[in-house]
């Protein structure tokens, strides 16, 4: 069963509370400050949270395993009750956002493994010729597109299709990639050389 908070995510709306604590909105205020309240209870804070980081948590779950959207909402909702219960002991090394991520991410791998390799159509990968294409064709070019590049990232390795998605999608520092996924900086700039090697062979046909 999803909990309120992942449909709340999955839906782009979560109802939060618009009372305002000592003249300002609990929307505004920072993420360490949201962390700090969250771990003496508050939920509301909690709520604020997720709202911010939702969308992304859930996004970086659906692509890592595989387009599995309720997989990815088991994996979220499991990552988020962690964050909830483990809050009072976290102790601000790393940002909120890259905690929650790597909360995340370990509940991904988790369930891979469980879950084992997804398999893949090549048919997939491969273009419509222009001259096939009609009209009505190109509108859904861009949906096919997606689509191709979805099944070339579930081919890569799973710290490159990590690596790829947290900086190329989420926009995070190599640092942060880093912390989240347990490593260097090295590696991590290793694995994007190679994601995005496979990828753009994978992708060849769109060119």
């Amino acid at each position: 069963m999803v909990s309120p908070a992942v449909e709340g995510v999955r839906s782009g709306v979560l109802a939060t509370s618009s009372e305002a604590r000592g003249g300002e909105q609990l929307s505004l205020r920072a993420d360490a400050l949201l962390a700090r309240r969250s771990a003496l209870g508050d939920r509301q804070a909690f709520a604020e949270l997720v709202q911010r980081h939702g969308a992304a948590l859930y996004r970086y779950s659906v692509r890592m395993l595989g387009g599995a959207h309720h997989a990815a909402e088991d994996a979220l909702q499991e990552a988020l009750t962690k964050a909830w219960l483990h809050l009072p002991s976290f102790r601000g090394e790393a940002s909120v956002k890259t905690w929650l991520f790597r909360l995340v991410a370990n509940e991904c791998l988790t369930m891979r493994r469980r879950r084992g390799p997804t398999a893949v159509d090549d048919k997939v990968l491969v273009s419509i010729p222009a001259d096939a294409r009609s009209e009505p064709d190109t509108m859904s070019l861009a949906t096919d597109l997606r689509d191709a590049l979805d099944v070339a990232l579930g081919e890569l390795p799973w710290r490159q299709r990590a690596s790829w998605m947290l900086r190329e999608v989420e926009g995070l520092s190599y640092e942060e990639i880093a912390e989240i996924l347990g490593t260097s900086v090295a590696v991590v700039r290793g694995q994007l050389h190679r994601a995005r090697a496979n990828l753009a062979f994978r992708m060849e046909d769109w060119r």
